[in-house]
């Protein structure tokens, strides 16, 4: 479509993350036409993981280069509790100071708006040709219920940002994205923007193809980097909570994590780094040798990876947060406040060590061992939102809110008792809980545009003035949605812009 400034052709380069050299081809993608490209299932099956592999490594600006990685970061810094220091290595202030997502010149909204119009193509390109190529059904039902949940991922990514807000209860046929499903051998005429709840209308229905197909498939995997049934359910539970469908949120937050224990008090200790850990339900599996190294996530987020930005620059905690935080919770350990705590943390000499720094994101390694798995989806998510959806529900639903609640902060406090609030308190403590819990994992922003809350940042501990330019925004402001980058708007007359 006219309205995408860039489109990259994924496919079978960019397929090397299932590791099996039958998915390689000699011949460049950049000469093959995409009818031929994906002439085959086993080429349906490469486009598919070079959209895998793509999530992690989409090139681009190098604090975006790292994929939807980097993307939780950006997220994170336009929130209130990532906190940057006092001396920074320069990336992602812009971000952190509410300037660039609202320059339609800066890569950040070039980045993420071609981001993910580059997954809605490429997974566009499957969906509109699987059906015509020799395979089994079992197979092709697998790598189209993949496809419809990385369309509808796109979509919803898009709406949330770049969008208003979606007003629960209310007609939102305010401006919302272009909906895209068209294929690089189809390419429409540029489209205006539609409503948001068009959109989210599209996300439901690629959401429940997404899930028809794959119930239909008997294919699965043991990689959490492939779309699975409780994947796709986890994403439906996001986006009835994003609504405000309390009921349907329950209903798909628990069916998510159906088979994925919570995650333990002991393992939740080990640095956020292996996909392989209980209670996560989806993650981008970092095979070594095709890391994304300085634009990484732990490059970034962790206190220990051999980076510029990391040895000058570890990311602190919201005082006001880290103060709400029982000293018997072991969520506690993941900050270093005082001076012996952080003189405990093993780290060269030229790496610098603030008050509230986080140690609980941790690098694995160096080099080419350094890139950790990202967590994208958790067990603690859907049990948040369960309890969440259960206290907004009312009186009537705030014994299963708090149960709910209780099952997960009673394995992360030993001393925890069953919450005895009611009302706005109880939805009050629930989120508290998820920022805890979710801490560094890219839901603050979104969180707070979501509940219509206001930005409020503390000025305690190892915040800067300098570094984050405001403490304040209120709920609702213009400022909460991105612009579209420039070069969209050029290609588009039809493209309004948020301004």
């Amino acid at each position: 479509m006219k309205y995408i400034s860039k489109i990259i052709l994924l496919f079978i380069v960019l397929a090397i993350s299932s590791c099996n050299e039958e998915y390689l081809e000699t011949a460049p993608t950049d000469q093959l036409g995409a009818d031929e490209v994906l002439s085959t299932i086993v080429n349906q099956r490469a486009a598919l993981e070079g959209i895998h592999r793509y999530m992690y490594g989409s090139g681009g600006s190098q604090d975006e280069a790292g994929g939807y990685g980097d993307h939780l970061i950006n997220y994170d810094f336009l929130g209130q509790d990532v906190v940057n220091p006092q001396r920074g290595s320069g990336w992602f202030i812009a971000v952190h100071q509410w300037l660039e997502h609202r320059s339609n010149t800066s890569s950040l909204v070039s980045q993420t708006y071609n981001f993910y119009y580059t997954i809605i193509v490429n997974a566009n390109n499957i969906i509109n040709s699987i059906d015509n190529v020799d395979g089994t059904d079992d197979e092709k039902n697998n790598i189209k219920g993949q496809a419809y949940f990385y369309r509808a991922f796109g979509h919803y990514m898009l709406v949330q940002l770049y969008a208003e807000r979606y007003k629960a209860g209310q007609a939102n046929d305010q401006l919302g994205v272009v909906i895209n499903l068209d294929d690089l051998s189809n390419l429409g005429e540029a489209k205006a923007r539609s409503t948001v709840d068009q959109v989210y209308a599209q996300v439901e229905a690629d959401l429940t193809a997404a899930l028809q197909s794959l119930n239909a498939s008997s294919v699965t995997f043991s990689d959490k980097s492939q779309i699975s049934k409780n994947v796709v359910n986890g994403m439906f539970a996001r986006v009835y909570l994003t609504k405000g469908e309390w009921a349907n949120a329950i209903t798909y937050a628990q069916a998510a994590r159906q088979g994925f224990p919570l995650t333990s008090a002991t393992q939740i200790q080990e640095g956020f780094n292996n996909y392989g850990a209980t209670g996560w339900i989806w993650s981008s599996r970092i095979i070594p040798d095709q890391g994304t190294y300085f634009s990484s996530f732990f490059a970034y987020m962790s206190y220990n990876y051999n980076s510029s930005h990391i040895r000058a620059d570890p990311k602190c905690i919201n005082t006001d947060l880290y103060d709400m935080i029982p000293a018997s919770d072991v969520r506690k350990g993941f900050w270093a406040v005082t001076a012996a705590e952080r003189a405990a943390i093993v780290l060269p000499s030229s790496f610098a060590k603030y008050p509230y720094m986080n140690i609980k994101f941790k690098s694995p390694g160096s080099g080419t061992l350094g890139d950790g798995d990202i967590v994208l989806m958790r067990t603690a998510e859907m049990i948040l939102i369960e309890a969440e959806a259960n206290a907004r529900l009312g009186v009537a639903n705030e014994v299963a809110a708090r149960t709910a609640l209780f099952s997960l902060v009673s394995q992360r406090d030993p001393n925890a008792v069953i919450s005895v609030n009611t009302g706005q308190a109880l939805i009050d403590e629930i989120l508290v809980q998820r920022r805890i819990e979710l801490w560094g994992e890219g839901f603050n922003f979104l969180d707070l545009k979501r509940a219509n809350l206001p930005l409020q940042r503390s000025t305690r501990g190892s915040f800067s003035l300098t570094q984050a330019r405001i403490t304040e925004m209120p709920a609702g402001d213009l400022q909460w949605q991105w612009f579209f980058p420039i070069g969209a708007i050029n290609v588009n007359p039809n493209l309004v812009q948020n301004d």
